[in-house]
């Protein structure tokens, strides 16, 4: 995999690969309710599983140069507004590129999922045109289906993901 992933800079975000000291940040983000209104797991409750996630993600990283980034606005520095990005996913048998994104609810509104998802599949159709990107959403997140939608991503089918029936919208 290229370096191409590690770094971007959109028109008004800087993604960068996570890091382990990202630790605090993936807790606070995912630890709240609010943000996490659609997670079939819930809200992370400690530090320890924000720790584990992290792991996993650090994961994606070492062993396939791709993986979720933490999302700053440029015009902010250091702060960190979401997470989201793509990762190597199994889904039904098949590999897959999982399009994800969750941000603070300050950052709701603003386009940044929309900016996100954007370069997000643009470097996916450039570097890895072979594996199929989808985005798996709640049905009841609204938000997250206009983003799909404003993307050209059109729904493919219901599916049952972690024991609830979700959208899958793939590219048109």
């Amino acid at each position: 995999m290229t370096q191409a992933f590690e770094h971007l800079t959109t028109e008004r975000l800087r993604l960068r690969a996570v890091h382990a000291s990202d630790v605090e940040a993936v807790f606070a983000l995912h630890g709240d309710p609010e943000t996490n209104r659609y997670t079939v797991s819930g809200h992370m409750r400690s530090l320890d599983a924000a720790k584990t996630q992290l792991a996993v993600w650090l994961g994606d990283w070492s062993d396939r140069g791709l993986g979720y980034w933490v999302v700053e606005r440029i015009d902010d520095p250091g702060v960190l507004v979401g997470f989201g990005g793509l990762r190597h996913k199994v889904l039904e048998g098949q590999q897959v590129l999982n399009l994800a994104y969750r941000f603070a609810p300050k950052a709701w509104g603003s386009g940044y999922a929309t900016e996100l998802a954007r370069a997000s599949l643009a470097l996916a159709r450039e570097h890895l045109p072979e594996t199929p990107v989808v985005a798996v959403i709640h049905p009841e997140n609204e938000a997250s289906i206009r983003v799909a939608t404003r993307l050209g991503m059109r729904l493919d089918r219901i599916i049952d993901y972690e024991g609830v029936p979700s959208r899958l919208y793939v590219p048109a």
